[in-house]
Order: C-alpha cells, then sequence, then structure tokens
C-alpha cells in the first residue's frame, strides 16, 4: 500500500468514525428533545424535509435529475414512506420508554435478523460464520434484557427490537434496489418520502407542536444536521474510501457510543450484564458481516442509515 492509499484509507476510517459518531447521539438527543415538548410527527418530519432538500440539491449538483425506472421509484417511496419513516419513528419512540443506551441495543440485533432473513428466502447461504453469530447475539439480548424482564419497559422493549426487525426488512429490500440506482440517489429518494409521510400524514392527522423552545429547537437541528445530513454523507463518502465491509464493522461502535453518552449527558446506568450483552450483541453483526459467504448487509449499508 502506498503512501497515498494509506491516507485515503485513514480519511475514509476517520468519515466512518464521524458518521458513527453521528447515529450514535440521535436517541441521546431524541431523549432531550421529548422533554422539551416536542412531538414524534414534529421531530422526524423536520429532519426528513430539511435532509431531503439538502441531498435533492447534493444529487442533482452530482448526478443530475434522477433517471430510473418508474418501478424503482415506486419500491424507493415505499422504502421511505413505510420502512424507514416507520424505523426511524419506532427507534425513537422506543426512548420514551426506555434508556437512550438500552434502545441502542437492541437497535443492534438487525444485522443478525438481516442473516436471518436472507438464509431463510435463500438469498444466502447458512455457514458457521452465521450460526456462531446468532447464538452469539441471542444470548448476547438475554444478557441485555436480564432476568428481571419485569423490571423493564415492554413497550420499549418491543418498539426497539420492533425497529430492529422493519430495519432488517428494509435492508433486504435495498440491497435488491441498490444494485439499479446509487446510494446518492436512494437516499435521497427515501428521505423525501419518508418528510412527505410524516408531513402529509403525522402532521395533518395527529397534529404538531411547533411552539417550542430554542434549546428544543436546537435539539431538533442536531439530529438534522448531524444525525441525519452529516451522519449520512460522510458514511457514504467514506465507504467509497475503504469499503463497505470494514465501514459495516467500524459502525458497530454506534451502540457503544451511545451507552457512553447515555452515562454521561443522561447519567443513565447499565448492569455488568448488559454491557457484555451488549459486546455479545455486536460480536454477533460482525460475524456476520465477516462471514466468506456472500452478505447481504456490507452491500447494503451503503444506504443503511439511521
Amino acid at each position: 500500500m502506498n503512501y497515498g492509499q494509506k491516507n485515503s484509507t485513514g480519511f475514509g476510517v476517520i468519515l466512518i468514525l464521524i458518521s458513527t459518531l453521528g447515529f450514535s447521539v440521535y436517541p441521546i438527543l431524541g431523549k432531550y428533545v421529548f422533554s422539551g415538548g416536542a412531538g414524534l410527527t414534529t421531530v422526524l418530519f423536520v429532519r426528513f424535509a430539511i435532509t431531503a432538500l439538502i441531498f435533492w440539491i447534493i444529487t442533482i449538483w452530482r448526478e443530475g435529475f434522477p433517471r430510473i425506472p418508474l418501478k424503482i421509484w415506486f419500491i424507493l417511496w415505499g422504502m421511505g414512506g413505510i420502512g424507514y419513516s416507520l424505523m426511524a419513528g419506532l427507534y425513537l419512540s422506543s426512548v420514551r420508554y426506555i434508556p437512550a443506551s438500552l434502545a441502542a441495543l437492541l437497535l443492534y440485533a438487525y444485522p443478525i435478523i438481516v442473516t436471518v432473513i436472507a438464509v431463510l428466502t435463500h438469498q444466502e447461504k447458512f455457514s458457521k460464520f452465521k450460526f456462531f453469530g446468532l447464538l452469539l447475539s441471542t444470548f448476547g439480548l438475554v444478557l441485555v434484557l436480564g432476568v428481571a424482564i419485569h423490571d423493564i419497559n415492554t413497550l420499549g422493549v418491543a418498539l426497539a427490537l420492533g425497529s430492529a426487525f422493519v430495519y432488517a426488512t428494509y435492508i433486504i429490500i435495498g440491497n435488491q434496489v441498490l444494485k439499479t440506482t446509487t446510494p446518492l440517489v436512494t437516499i435521497t429518494l427515501i428521505s423525501t418520502s419518508a418528510a412527505l409521510t410524516y408531513g402529509v400524514i403525522g402532521v395533518t392527522m395527529s397534529g404538531a407542536n411547533w411552539n417550542l423552545a430554542w434549546s428544543t429547537w436546537l435539539g431538533i437541528g442536531g439530529i438534522t444536521f448531524f444525525s441525519s445530513i452529516v451522519a449520512m454523507l460522510t458514511f457514504f463518502y467514506g465507504m467509497k474510501l475503504i469499503g463497505a465491509t470494514t465501514s459495516s464493522i467500524i459502525s458497530t461502535l454506534e451502540p457503544v457510543m451511545t451507552v457512553i453518552f447515555a452515562v454521561i449527558l443522561l447519567n443513565e446506568r447499565i448492569t455488568l450484564f448488559q454491557a457484555a450483552g451488549g459486546i455479545f450483541v455486536v460480536m454477533g453483526g460482525i460475524l456476520a458481516v465477516l462471514s466468506p459467504v456472500q452478505n447481504v448487509i456490507p452491500e447494503v449499508n451503503s444506504n443503511s442509515t439511521l
């Protein structure tokens, strides 16, 4: 590897770390904006609307107006308007009921769920890597939830695990669509349709609270700018420099970062068993990514963002 390649690899790693940092503070900022009186539809409508506007500008500047088959347009709109918006809503809603650290650890069950779905639908062959990854992640989830499950808000757990399942399904579909379009176009259309979901349906039907303190708006701005625009762009360009597999592995630091921020900023506490469980969940996801059999996860992470 020459000096230029080392520089580009190092820069790519930095970009993925910035992206991971951005995604990791999403539930933390969610806690803050909810405590400030913001509603779910307000937060996600603003997030997706501004993100979509920025990405449309970038897409047209870099690639021109998207010219893709009508079928792909509909699939992408469904992925964003239903899949991604539902996942984002479930995940952010979960922090109303459970600690942000626990929500992040539960969400990261999604890589192994992707593997299970891919094997069951014959998109991948089963392997020892996947088997041990499944065992580690399952054991990790048991430790995260703990023996005294009755002490944990079951609705919050269900919302977080639901977001993981929806996210896994979204990735399986996205893996096929990404072969026919670019990641930038994919992100742009998904953000646009998610904005319409929370704008047309969410705001119209359930209403939105716009009378918020400036500090709450600052938190929403952080979710929009840092946890969406910056996180998505840095992941997209970082992946181009170091590849999807390496990017996926580095991204598993996300729940670790969330736990650290939750302990420092929100004064949350996790038990030693939950910390160990989180490590097992992440290790299980890494084993799935590293499987020598062709894997769905590395290919789709170019558009699988929180």
